[in-house]
């Protein structure tokens, strides 16, 4: 929780510099020639906020995450990038599990982002923007559920017989060495952004973004069942495992010089 208040006091710091700063000239003198910059196709995203998980322990604790995406326009309102996260979820369940859990993560995720009002908007600039997107990634996590009493140990995603699961297909034998640290999985993110433009160069936004995971073990719990959840027991007859992030961004969005 930390990391999140403290990037929302430099986001406070920013903005009131960058709204300061949002009308001043963009010509600036280099010689004798006058230069003025413009937008380049890039940007930069970073991200923080809170997750919240959606399976058989569902009962809410929310974790923090962080992350960072570069990304690049093809089109008017289209843009494809690559995203970074990592952090943590949480959640317990009283009832039958008495447990609670604690899974950290590493996600890469390819996006595709379709800014809607870039794509419809008749105006040259607009103050906010709205844009969905989805995508095609990895996670790597490891989770562990603790007895709500005791706080013992009571299931887990990896151990010291641990092998990799094969990618691509839902059933199988593991494969490679034992002891895998964590486990890997697909990953589908879809989500929405709501963005305020700063000025040309600066925007801040929220973003929530929901993960469906080709997995039933996020939370070290597999179906409706207390049996560990290694291997061929990744998966049970109940829904794979979701959970979403919402965060609060700030985009660069990068500039080039042009001579005139």
């Amino acid at each position: 929780m930390k990391h999140v208040w403290l990037f929302t006091c430099v986001l406070l710091m920013l903005i009131c510099d960058v709204k300061a700063q949002k009308n001043a000239k963009s010509e600036i003198k280099l010689g004798s020639q006058n230069v003025k910059t413009e937008l380049s196709p890039f940007s930069l995203t970073l991200k923080t906020g809170l997750t919240q998980f959606f399976g058989e322990l569902n009962e809410q604790d929310m974790k923090g995450a962080v992350g960072v995406g570069v990304s690049g326009k093809i089109s008017r309102g289209i843009s494809l990038g690559l995203d970074y996260s990592a952090g943590k979820v949480g959640g317990q369940k009283s009832n039958f599990f008495n447990s609670y859990f604690i899974t950290e993560y590493n996600t890469a995720e390819f996006i595709a982002r379709w800014n809607l009002t870039r794509q419809f908007s008749k105006r040259k600039y607009n103050d906010f923007e709205i844009g969905i997107y989805g995508g095609a990634g990895i996670i790597f996590f490891s989770a562990n559920a603790f007895d709500l009493t005791t706080n013992e140990l009571v299931r887990f995603s990896n151990s010291e017989r641990s092998k990799r699961n094969q990618l691509f297909l839902r059933w199988g034998n593991p494969r490679g060495r034992e002891g895998i640290k964590k486990t890997h999985e697909r990953i589908i993110p879809v989500g929405t952004t709501l963005d305020y433009n700063l000025s040309d160069n600066w925007k801040i936004g929220l973003d929530y973004r929901f993960y469906l995971v080709r997995t039933d073990k996020v939370d070290a719990t597999s179906g409706q069942r207390l049996i560990n959840p290694e291997e061929g027991d990744s998966y049970s007859d109940t829904p794979n495992d979701k959970f979403s992030l919402f965060a609060v961004t700030l985009t660069h969005c990068f500039a080039k010089p042009r001579r005139h």
